[in-house]
């Protein structure tokens, strides 16, 4: 074989490693083309770890106007901070966590047109605060212990713990041999499950048992008050991004509707008014860190109550409610 067929050889086979580099470079093209990038997928999970103590703050600003009948407004708004410790004290078991609260104060705000109630602590708020019957109702929870037992799949299963039940049973005994009615109703409201529920029951939401895609829809079941009246729904949410170590997480209700009760309407004293939930809308908006915990969560909610049969007054509610976490620690 001589010097131009070896060249003419050599020339062949640069050539078909050219054409096949460039079908392969059209495949992946192609490919690429067919199966986009999917975005980033997380791992989302609420969770305290065990003997990490969390110090959360939950601020409540309420604002409500009424309007009865007659064309008489009443309007007010209240702000209530709600200081809390809560503590995991042992993993898991059976994937059943016990989380221990204390409620260990709160700072209490009402006003009313020209009247304005306020508490800071017991040295140096007016005594006169005491007789407020809002304030006895919202102040119950405050100096509570309990426990959370939060279920595999991240939501409330049962509040207990004996302090709270000798209160509980203390109310009890009281029942028959107090005439005050709208007292007894407050205690028994300030300790009941939906009540420490709606204000210690930080995660609030339930995660996806699997991977979750950025600005993908999953759907989570709610349960919490507004204005003492408990609501449900179907959170629609999506985790829109990762950054500084916090998953930022936001979502919008869908329908919530009423699980009906008794409850109280300030400045009356009448416990067996109907009311019908007109309508309602709500929005979330949440911060949770990679570790477990929630940074910080607000939700606004907005609703309007037809209240009495037939119809005394509308009721419109405007809240706005906000947990931040303070800090975390372990003691040594």
């Amino acid at each position: 074989m001589g010097w131009n067929d070896i060249s003419k050889l050599v020339l062949v086979y640069l050539l078909f490693n050219l054409i096949l580099n460039f079908s392969t470079a059209q495949e992946k093209i192609q490919k690429g083309l067919q199966e986009p990038q999917l975005p980033p997928a997380y791992n989302l999970k609420g969770y305290y770890k065990p003997l990490v103590y969390y110090n959360y703050n939950y601020v409540d600003t309420t604002i409500v106007k009424r309007l009865y009948i007659d064309s008489s407004i009443i309007e007010y708004k209240r702000i209530i901070t709600y200081f809390m410790t809560l503590f995991q004290p042992d993993p898991p078991k059976d994937g059943f966590a016990k989380v221990e609260v204390s409620i260990d104060s709160m700072h209490y705000k009402f006003i009313e047109g020209e009247k304005t109630y306020e508490f800071i602590n017991i040295e140096v708020s007016d005594p006169n605060i005491l007789k407020f019957e809002d304030f006895q109702a919202m102040s119950i929870p405050m100096g509570k212990e309990f426990t959370i037992i939060y279920s595999p799949y991240g939501e409330v299963a049962k509040i207990e713990g004996e302090k709270l039940d000798y209160y509980k049973d203390y109310v009890e005994q009281l029942k028959p041999h107090v005439r005050d009615t709208m007292s007894i109703f407050n205690w028994t409201e300030g300790l009941s499950t939906p009540r420490l529920k709606h204000i210690a029951d930080v995660f609030k939401i339930q995660y996806p048992l699997k991977y979750v895609y950025r600005d993908s829809i999953w759907f989570s079941p709610i349960e919490m008050q507004i204005e003492g009246i408990n609501l449900s729904d179907t959170l629609e949410l999506k985790v829109t991004g990762f950054l500084n170590n916090k998953y930022y997480i936001e979502g919008k209700f869908s329908k919530p509707f009423v699980i009906y009760k008794p409850t109280r309407f300030y400045g009356l004293q009448n416990l067996s008014l109907p009311y019908n939930l007109v309508d309602a809308k709500g929005k979330i908006d949440l911060k949770l860190n990679a570790g477990g915990s929630v940074q910080e969560m607000t939700i606004t909610l907005e609703a309007n109550l037809d209240v009495g049969s037939p119809k005394i007054f509308q009721q419109t509610i405007q809240q706005i409610l906000k947990w931040d976490l303070i800090k975390s620690y372990r003691f040594k």
